[in-house]
């Protein structure tokens, strides 16, 4: 409920600080999700319905920066993949923050990379791409991997091609 936007496109908690103010806004919030005991994702839903807003709600719920969403993303998995116009350029210090183990964990959604997801994304920013590649270049060759094996990648598509191939020269002859 709290990003609902209505009419005008305001959210229900933009209208409460606009009448209440952020402090008597966060002390309703906290009687409905208590900061120190908050198992809800609640900053992946800020980050997917209302970025603007993820200071505000990180500084209040800073233990929810470790939880996982409903499908098993972490924070930085969301932030990516939620308009996925992040690059080096514009916020390098998200980047500088990934550790390794997140710029090599499969996004559970996409089941895409990092540099995959940014690749895809609506800046698809080359320096970005590189950056994330460079921190850990066996994702190249780990993805090309995934992509050829013989279980339903090209390996069989090969095999299809050339006896479709054969059967043409037998058509043909």
């Amino acid at each position: 409920m709290l990003f609902q936007k209505d009419g005008s496109g305001k959210t229900v908690y933009e209208r409460s600080v606009e009448k209440h103010g952020k402090e008597e806004t966060f002390k309703v919030i906290q009687q409905c999700i208590p900061s120190n005991t908050c198992s809800l994702p609640i900053l992946h839903h800020v980050i997917k319905d209302a970025p603007q807003h993820i200071n505000d709600f990180c500084i209040r719920y800073p233990s929810a920066w470790h939880l996982r969403d409903e499908n098993g993303r972490s924070i930085h998995q969301a932030q990516l993949a939620e308009g996925s116009t992040k690059t080096v350029a514009n916020d390098g210090m998200f980047f500088m923050n990934l550790t390794d183990d997140e710029i090599a964990e499969v996004d559970p959604v996409t089941k895409q990379y990092p540099f995959l997801v940014v690749a895809n994304g609506e800046a698809s920013d080359l320096s970005t791409i590189f950056y994330l590649l460079s921190k850990n270049p066996s994702l190249l060759e780990r993805y090309r991997e995934q992509v050829t094996r013989p279980e339903g990648g090209e390996a069989r598509t090969t095999k299809k091609r050339k006896r479709d191939n054969d059967e043409n020269d037998v058509d043909n002859g």
